[in-house]
């Protein structure tokens, strides 16, 4: 198991200072786009999720090292995505920025001003941390006049959805799937992996089905709602090791039904290709 103590001081440390969990380029957050306004009531957030998730399995990798290298923590802002990992990544965002236009959405973005959610305090159990960070993100979001908030993926919508929690919070937050009209899906035949927290927090497994309308494969024990598990991603913070079992153990199980996967997560996404038999999309790749 990793130092979480460390781990804490080095997340605090990183949002105190530039509201990211660690050094980043902001560029690459939002290379995305340049034609949304940078202001308005109704903003997408993206959290950089999509963006950075490439970068995570390298970051976890060096975690059991951070103590005795947290000296060199600061260069992780030289690090990048590749372009192939970037450019798929903001094809995500832009389909689903599209989506909500074409629904007669008035989006804005916050580009460099948009912060980190916050999530990773609250899923790594620092909630007095997660309490503080968050505050400090609903400032931001009144000084920019937000209103109503858009989320693309399940950990930031889950850290949202729990700042209420804490303390008085007064922004709608929608997930896109409930706003977007989709398209009809390719002709190929996928399997799902839902996401942990869209489908036992947040009450969106349903919703998502709802809008998938392509075949898919399912299979009671592999990806029932309450038998199908985790892909081991948000335990790689504390044990990366773990995490990679896991998530060789549920791509094996999923690679049974189908050789094409949809998740919903970036995280997800990061984790199982590297051991799914077969292609992994993201549902906003398929059905948007």
């Amino acid at each position: 198991m990793n130092d979480l103590k460390t781990l804490r001081d080095v997340l605090v440390e990183n949002l105190e200072r530039n509201m990211m969990p660690f050094p980043v380029d902001k560029g690459i957050c939002t290379g995305w786009t340049r034609d949304l306004p940078r202001s308005g009531d109704t903003i997408i957030y993206t959290s950089c999720m999509y963006q950075l998730a490439p970068l995570f399995p390298m970051f976890n990798r060096f975690l059991p090292y951070l103590s005795a290298l947290r000296s060199l923590t600061p260069l992780a802002s030289k690090l990048k995505p590749s372009e192939a990992q970037l450019n798929r990544a903001y094809n995500v965002l832009r389909k689903i920025s599209n989506a909500l236009t074409a629904k007669g959405i008035k989006l804005a973005y916050l580009y460099d001003d948009e912060p980190y959610s916050g999530a990773l305090l609250l899923e790594l159990g620092f909630l007095d941390e997660f309490q503080e960070y968050a505050k400090k993100v609903y400032g931001r979001f009144k000084e920019r006049g937000v209103k109503r908030i858009i989320t693309v993926d399940p950990h930031t919508h889950n850290a949202l959805a729990r700042y209420s929690e804490f303390f008085s919070f007064n922004v709608e937050v929608v997930n896109y799937i409930e706003l977007v009209e989709p398209r009809e899906g390719d002709a190929n035949v996928y399997t799902i992996h839902d996401s942990c927290l869209y489908t036992r927090f947040l009450n969106l497994r349903e919703k998502f089905r709802e809008k998938i309308k392509i075949k898919l494969v399912e299979d009671d024990m592999v990806t029932g709602k309450d038998t199908s598990f985790c892909c081991g991603g948000p335990l790689a913070p504390v044990d990366f090791k773990a995490s990679e079992e896991v998530a060789k153990a549920r791509a094996k199980s999923l690679s049974r039904l189908s050789k094409n996967l949809l998740v919903q997560c970036p995280i997800c996404y990061v984790t199982l290709s590297p051991h799914f038999e077969g292609e992994v999309k993201d549902v906003a790749e398929v059905i948007l």
